[in-house]
């Protein structure tokens, strides 16, 4: 639900407060007229945004449409932000209108652009997964109904606030169209890079790299902003309204304002407030991937095996263990009743598959889950090789214990990356070592052995059989 809402905010949100900030900047009101133009000129961007994703799509040229439609978008900025240095110039020589032109081919730009990066963002995710009225879809319509209506009332709650405080709206409006130009540099310059039509050079790589990884933030900035904006214009209103006078009408009159003063300001922050712990939300929690549950460390006994009761773990829950090997290789596995508790029949596998690798599964209520792909495992095939299962771990199985060689679990440490710090034997010398730091290491007899030095390796290597069973590890 909250990924639609969160990616209309990544996408919108600057074009709203540009747009906000472009209505609001004028001494006078814009008039009926120039505001209907600008209203039919954003639909019309936003149509010309979702007609060339299309485009894009239907000829595969996703990449160059993008950089297209960036470049003409940092065209009209940085025109914007010219025309806005040389506003007092302008109005002094009655070419005001132009400002109004301008205002007007800047929202209709970024509208267009706005609407490009919804559909690419959004392109993954589906209402629904399936074709019948559910749940789901009607909580993504619901989401994308509340984000419309959160981005249209941006507009008129910044140009409120910037009417209040114009000389902080016009640096704010020249701090947003210039760091908003940064970030559509670094998309140009990635574009062109991937069109081959730049050159590669560290320094735009680096330039590229750095800005990508601050773009998600921006976001946050803008709402921020926002924020603060309607703050100073509440800030400076109070403080430039006049003591309330005592005449019943004029006190009637003065309060009313106060209200109103204050409405504008209470929406402004709701709608920026709201917007914000989506985002939080969505960022800090519901797109985290699932965390697996703590695994319980066990370690072979003196018969170097493993022993599980099945009491322990019979009860339909994935029960998840982790044993070390010898080279410090942290194993993961787990047990589940795959049936139910008049018939136990107990999945031993390890906590990875070969298709995804070794992110884990989970469970939710009585599904398993593969963390990596989101499949759905069918309980009762757990321990069965082959597709997303996990894989099958050797065992000995009895009535009351599940038996596992740590020879079996070792075989494992190929499907793990996690390796954990040990303390360990030269076999050789006697000399302890930890095993991550030891500069030598050699794979006999199903364990693995650190050395201290290349000397102590080559004895080693020459005649194992001499050190492992009076040294060994």
């Amino acid at each position: 639900m909250t990924v639609w809402l969160v990616s209309m905010a990544h996408s919108f949100v600057a074009a709203t407060l540009v747009g906000g900030l472009l209505l609001g900047l004028p001494t006078q009101p814009p008039g009926r007229r120039l505001v209907s133009a600008g209203v039919w000129l954003a639909l019309a961007g936003l149509a010309l945004g979702a007609a060339a994703y299309l485009f894009a799509v239907a000829h595969h040229s996703e990449v160059a449409t993008r950089t297209t439609l960036r470049s003409a978008v940092l065209v009209i900025a940085t025109a914007a932000l010219v025309v806005l240095a040389l506003r007092p110039w302008l109005a002094k020589k009655r070419l005001a209108p132009l400002l109004s032109v301008g205002a007007v081919l800047m929202a209709s730009g970024l509208a267009a652009q706005a609407m490009f990066d919804f559909l690419a963002e959004s392109a993954d995710h589906s209402l629904s997964a399936t074709a019948v009225l559910n749940t789901e879809l009607i909580l993504n319509i619901f989401a994308i109904a509340a984000g419309t209506a959160a981005l249209i009332a941006v507009v008129p709650l910044v140009a409120h606030a910037a009417r209040g405080a114009r000389s902080a709206a016009t640096v704010l409006l020249a701090v947003v169209l210039g760091l908003q130009g940064v970030l559509w540099t670094a998309e140009v310059m990635l574009g062109l890079l991937q069109l081959g039509s730049l050159d590669v050079t560290s320094g735009r790589v680096s330039f590229i790299a750095i800005v990508t990884e601050a773009k998600p933030y921006a976001t946050y900035l803008w709402l921020a902003l926002i924020a603060g904006l309607a703050v100073l214009r509440f800030v400076v209103g109070r403080q430039q309204h006049p003591p309330v006078p005592t005449a019943p009408v004029e006190r009637r009159r003065r309060l009313a304002l106060i209200l109103s003063e204050q409405r504008w300001f209470r929406g402004a922050l709701t709608t920026a407030g709201f917007l914000l712990v989506v985002m939080l939300y969505h960022d800090l929690y519901a797109s985290q991937p699932p965390r697996l549950s703590a695994a319980v460390p066990v370690a072979a006994d003196a018969e170097g095996e493993v022993r599980i009761p099945v009491e322990q773990v019979k009860d339909g829950r994935l029960h998840r263990f982790a044993y070390i090997a010898s080279d410090g290789h942290r194993i993961r596995f787990f047990l589940i009743n795959r049936y139910d508790a008049d018939h136990v029949s107990i999945g031993v596998v390890f906590d990875a598959c070969m298709i995804c690798g070794n992110q884990g599964y989970i469970q939710e209520g009585n599904e398993v889950i593969c963390v990596a792909c989101n499949v759905r495992l069918f309980t009762p095939s757990i321990g069965k090789p082959g597709g997303c299962n996990p894989i099958p771990l050797v065992h000995r199985a009895s009535a009351d214990t599940i038996t596992i060689a740590a020879a079996d679990l070792a075989k494992g440490a190929k499907y793990f990356s996690e390796i954990v710090e040990l303390a360990v034997t030269d076999p050789v010398t006697g000399t302890r070592l930890v095993n991550l730091k030891a500069p030598y290491q050699y794979d006999y007899g199903g364990g693995t052995f650190f050395f201290e030095s290349r000397d102590s390796y080559e004895k080693f290597r020459a005649d194992p059989e001499r050190y492992v069973p009076a040294k060994g590890v």
